[in-house]
């Protein structure tokens, strides 16, 4: 009794310290079943358990008493697609689509809607949309640790996952016995490590693995088990190798004939586990690797460190990247198991925990991978998973990295930049076999790890994704003002503005668009052409992120000092590009048509991206397009999947309006997730919890304004304006150019922009901000004590509060101000 007494009291303690980072649970997940594995919808294991990562490994662990099942991820493992191509046709692109590219053309300009033969959406699928097999993102192996011991007879049980450390653990007893497992999934050494131990008792344990792919090869002998398997692929089947290394430190190690290890008489047995794949992110073989090599050398320097240091060296590389970034909201801990604080309802205590468990999912699931986090961010164990898993370019992987600029974990972007690097070169392909475009490259709505770029197969889905990835490609330029990355990137950059260039079209008007289009998965004229009816021209959110593409070309040319003559081009072209429009509603028009309906409830809401994660519609400097925004968010409405939830979370934010923007983060943190706290879209999607995390950062910072007159004391006449009313037409809004000045304009820093009025109390610690700063804020009884802005980097900046702006105050790399009100 008093050992129990004992284990509580330390659990307690731990949880009062911990209880931001730490989830907990009194019993373990469920079992992952064959039906859950075979369907994606039959709930279970995958939103019960708990995950760990490296950024290229996945672990999710079960905490089951009989028998533990860990599930390993690896990140760029695919399968049912295609590698090894030529590089045109590696892209995915239909041969010699760009022969009938004007044919589906004339079938827009003569608006021929619906799905009949000769529609647009029809036209686009018959010769533009690609017949290659994406294939989907792949389940791993499993690791199976069977004890034998009856749950029956187990009591004080424990599972937690503390985000903080990066640590996973279980602990019961069965009678006087204390049996306690660890687990964590180290980046430093690229090693899945789990130990169990056992006092006051002996255990006998069996370690078998299992995948389901192809076994080439299993064998257990010199404490090692090897696993040798085989991905089935359309072309080029992808080979990989496992080794799972047991250190049974007093007890007997006894191989298997069928590769499984028998444990015997042991109070302490260690298992390593790493692995590798053929795969290179290499275009257009995407092989090459020597995983044979690779893995064997891993396991080797992992069994020479041990246990104990690969631990501290992992808890120090996780911790000290949680700690860049904190949330300290003013409640109390319940103690309530994270289940059941769910189960419970909205809480404080809940979205606090939420929103340090995401920065946790970002740095597991993207470190230095040559791909980034997709729709699972690295989890999955189904052979189909849901959307194949994939990387939807129109919404998802794009806030996969909202919020590593905000939240402070930048090096977490490296994998979007390598992939899109990738993305570029076969976009080349895609664009000129594509479209006959000659410059430049393009993608469309989904991508894979072996590059694919070209348009959906389905025609009613056709669009061109390069403004929209690129937009998270320069933000991380006006983050941190590394002039260097901004070399690296630009001929991503302008490669997607040359197409565009060639890409834009005339519509009735004489304005410059962007077609075949489509608003993502929205619908017009339903009652003269079907809920099918979704190709277009024109689509506002498409002329939104055109305009920041050019815009941001613009200022990267400039700081360069590179084409001078395409910068100017560019700015010449943005003033005839399609105006923004208010519509008969007072919205604003998802198309240049004025086909909206206020009963639309729809979860895409892409035609406020200006909004965010743009910058051009503000409440601030555009007050008319932000009051449209404004009725467009009504008519959507307030329920939503957990992405979209996310996504309104981050428009009430930059509307400014912290209860509605707080009412949807704490529906996504009580009614959009699961027990693991993974993101209910349904099925899970992890881009909510990302987009739900960026949103807090929203309500507390924001710094898309740029200061372009630094005399200017009022904020409406100080910023950048990239919507003017247009004198000819009243509800239409043109495009303005910005000058090669706007490069050196100050970012203007807000804080508290949208707080809510739940939580009146509170600080945040490491925020970042346009301009290459960081910044912590502390408020009481909603208003703001103080801020500190430290400087990465050389900068100016002004601060926005309470309804005054700052004069420009510039600091050195390294310094730090204070400010108050």
């Amino acid at each position: 009794m008093k050992n129990i007494l004992y284990t509580t009291f330390i659990f307690l303690i731990y949880m009062q310290t911990h209880a931001q980072f730490l989830l907990h649970y009194g019993k373990p997940a469920s079992k992952f079943t064959l039906e859950q594995r075979n369907n994606y919808n039959k709930l279970g294991y995958m939103q019960e358990a708990l995950p760990l990562g490296n950024g290229r490994l996945g672990v999710m662990f079960s905490g089951r008493i009989d028998e533990e099942h860990i599930m390993l991820n690896d990140i760029t493992l695919w399968m049912n697609s295609k590698r090894g191509l030529d590089t045109i046709a590696q892209s995915g692109v239909r041969i010699g689509a760009y022969k009938n590219f004007d044919k589906v053309r004339e079938a827009y300009e003569q608006e021929q809607y619906g799905t009949s033969e000769n529609s647009m959406e029809s036209m686009s699928t018959k010769y533009l949309s690609s017949n290659q097999p994406l294939g989907n993102y792949a389940p791993f192996t499993d690791l199976y640790i069977s004890t034998g011991h009856d749950s029956a007879a187990v009591s004080n049980y424990k599972r937690t996952l503390d985000a903080h450390s990066g640590i996973g653990q279980v602990s019961y007893q069965i009678g006087k016995a204390q049996f306690t497992r660890e687990y964590f999934c180290s980046h430093p050494n690229d090693v899945v490590a789990v130990r169990y131990t056992a006092d006051k008792a002996k255990m006998n344990i069996k370690i078998h693995v299992n995948t389901l792919h192809n076994i080439k090869k299993i064998n257990a002998v010199d404490n090692r088990i090897v696993l040798i398997g085989e991905v089935s692929m359309v072309q080029d089947n992808i080979e990989f190798l496992q080794l799972v290394y047991i250190d049974a430190k007093d007890g007997k190690s006894i191989p298997q004939t069928d590769g499984s290890f028998l444990i015997e008489n042991t109070s302490d047995v260690k298992i390593y586990v790493t692995a590798y794949s053929d795969y290179l992110p290499i275009y257009p073989s995407f092989k090459g690797r020597d995983y044979k090599t690779d893995t064997q050398k891993m396991m080797d320097a992992a069994v020479k460190i041990g246990y104990e240091q690969l631990k501290q060296t992992h808890i120090k590389d996780v911790s000290a990247l949680m700690d860049l970034c904190q949330l300290a909201l003013d409640y109390k801990p319940s103690g309530l198991a994270t289940d059941k604080l769910i189960k419970q309802g909205a809480s404080i205590e809940l979205e606090n925990l939420y929103f340090n468990y995401a920065r946790y999912l970002q740095l597991s699931s993207s470190r230095t991978a040559p791909v980034p986090s997709n729709l699972q961010g690295l989890w999955n164990g189904h052979l189909k998973p849901a959307w194949n898993a994939d990387y939807h370019n129109d919404i998802n992987v794009a806030m996969n990295y909202w919020m590593v600029e905000t939240a402070n974990l930048p090096d977490s972007f490296t994998p979007y930049v390598e992939w899109l690097k990738i993305i570029a070169e076969s976009g080349k392909h895609t664009a000129k076999e594509g479209f006959g475009i000659e410059k430049g490259w393009s993608a469309g709505l989904n991508g894979n790890v072996f590059g694919f770029t070209a348009p959906n197969e389905h025609g009613r889905r056709m669009q061109q994704s390069g403004a929209w990835l690129c937009q998270n490609l320069f933000e991380h330029y006006a983050f941190n003002k590394d002039v260097n990355y901004l070399k690296e990137i630009y001929p991503i950059l302008k490669g997607a503005a040359e197409f565009y260039v060639e890409f834009l079209a005339p519509w009735k008007d004489g304005s410059l668009v962007v077609y075949p289009t489509w608003s993502p998965e929205n619908v017009y004229l339903t009652e003269q052409f079907s809920n099918l009816n979704k190709q277009a021209y024109g689509a506002s959110w498409d002329q939104q992120l055109v305009l920041n593409l050019f815009t941001d070309c613009i200022e990267a040319s400039t700081v360069l000092g590179l084409d001078k003559d395409f910068r100017k081009k560019l700015q010449e072209i943005i003033p005839k590009l399609c105006p923004q429009k208010i519509g008969q509603y007072g919205q604003v028009q998802e198309w240049p048509e004025d086909w909206d309906s206020p009963t639309d409830q729809h979860r895409h809401i892409s035609h406020l991206i200006a909004l965010h994660p743009g910058r051009d519609f503000s409440p601030l400097t555009t007050p008319k397009l932000a009051d449209a925004a404004l009725v467009t968010m009504k008519h959507r409405g307030d329920i939503s999947t957990g992405w979209s939830t996310a996504w309104k979370t981050n428009f009430w934010a930059r509307l400014h309006n912290g209860d509605k923007a707080y009412q949807f983060y704490q529906f996504l943190t009580s009614k959009r997730a699961y027990s693991n706290l993974f993101d209910f879209h349904p099925p899970f999607q992890i881009d909510g919890n990302f987009g739900g995390t960026a949103g807090v950062c929203e309500m507390l910072l924001q710094s898309h304004l740029r200061s372009i007159d630094n005399k200017a004391n009022k904020i409406e006449k100080a910023t950048f304006v990239a919507y003017q009313k247009s004198s000819e037409e009243n509800n239409h809004f043109v495009l303005v150019s910005p000058s090669e000045s706007f490069a050196e304009a100050p970012y203007i820093l807000h804080l508290l922009p949208a707080l809510p009025s739940a939580w009146p109390d509170g600080s945040i610690k490491g925020l970042r901000a346009r301009g290459g700063f960081e910044v912590d804020i502390e408020w009481k009884n909603g208003k703001l004590i103080g801020a500190k802005i430290h400087a990465t980097t050389n900068g100016k900046f002004r601060i926005y509060s309470n309804g005054l702006l700052s004069e420009v105050m510039a600091l050195e790399k390294g310094e730090t101000k204070i400010w108050t009100n």
